[in-house]
């Protein structure tokens, strides 16, 4: 009898085993089955580039970051010479956990190309850059140069994919330029004409509201509407970041079928985009569309305001 209560147990113990099993078996095949969003289900896919590097997509591509509320465990340190307007000078940027262990370019993921994205605004909103760091050694430095064109509290904004947890990071700090800051100023704009080439938001609603996702398209021709050739830059032929007037956080744009056309040919006569839009926060938001014609960055301007 107590053979028969021995089988019996051992019996029911693998048939449970093997249930589980055959449920988290299961599962993974449910969730791998499930459409992918635009950056896959679980925030990334991976894209294989020109140069032969696993290529992360990054995350948040409609979302508002209100830094706020969220907090990543990296943290940014900057030096530099004094800074004045119209002068260019290095920064070296050191880029540690925020527990002081310092991050090598081999810890970062590629993504859009780059192993670091800098997000840089002044307080009048101005003047946008979107700089890449180069990195220096293995000891958490990056370098790069800066041109400010105006007075005041630069913020600095780095967007980085640490491999070991592959997803998105920010770090903030600030630059300072000596002089008088200007305050933003914000009118209603979904037009703007910028070195002879004319920007232009299309298919927003009238009014915005916090919360929900928002898509429109970015055209771009020349001044009298004539056809333009936009080059690739970053692996896709725009992007837009959006500044808040309160200056919580940013937006980080990347076109919608980005993913798609990872692999593009590096020119288009397209003169179209289409981004999604998505705030937490009502207020005046500044977006800036940037495109690479002839070699060189034009950036657009936009003012949207969010109820």
């Amino acid at each position: 009898m107590k053979d028969e209560r021995s089988t019996d147990y051992t019996k029911v113990k693998w048939v449970s085993l093997l249930s589980i099993s055959a449920v988290f078996v299961a599962a993974f095949f449910v969730l791998r089955s499930l459409p992918d969003a635009e950056c896959g289900f679980l925030h990334y896919i991976e894209i294989v580039n020109e140069n032969g590097e696993i290529e992360l997509c990054a995350t948040n591509h409609a979302g508002f970051l209100d830094l706020t509320v969220l907090k990543y465990p990296v943290e940014i340190e900057l030096e530099s010479e004094p800074l004045s307007v119209g002068q260019t000078e290095p920064v070296r940027l050191f880029l540690e956990t925020s527990g002081g262990m310092t991050m090598a370019p081999h810890e970062l993921a590629v993504t859009h190309t780059e192993k670091m994205h800098l997000m840089v605004i002044d307080p009048s909103l101005e003047d946008y850059h979107h700089l890449h760091p180069n990195p220096v050694g293995f000891d958490g430095r990056y370098d790069f140069e800066f041109t400010p064109k105006k007075s005041g509290e630069y913020r600095i904004f780095a967007e980085v994919v640490p491999v070991m947890s592959r997803r998105q990071a920010i770090a903030t700090n600030s630059l300072n330029v000596p002089g008088a800051a200007e305050q933003p100023e914000f009118s209603q704009s979904t037009e703007s004409i910028v070195d002879g080439i004319h920007f232009q938001l299309a298919q927003l609603p009238e009014t915005l509201k916090t919360g929900r996702d928002y898509q429109f398209s970015l055209e771009v021709t020349g001044a009298n509407g004539d056809p333009i050739t936009l080059e690739t830059v970053m692996d896709a032929k725009g992007h837009m970041v959006a500044f808040d007037a309160e200056g919580r956080g940013f937006a980080h744009m990347h076109p919608i079928d980005s993913v798609a056309t990872a692999q593009g040919d590096g020119a288009s006569d397209g003169d179209e985009l289409s981004f999604l839009f998505n705030v937490p926060n009502p207020g005046w938001y500044r977006l800036f569309a940037q495109i690479q014609v002839d070699g060189r960055a034009v950036f657009g301007r936009f003012d949207l305001k969010v109820q």
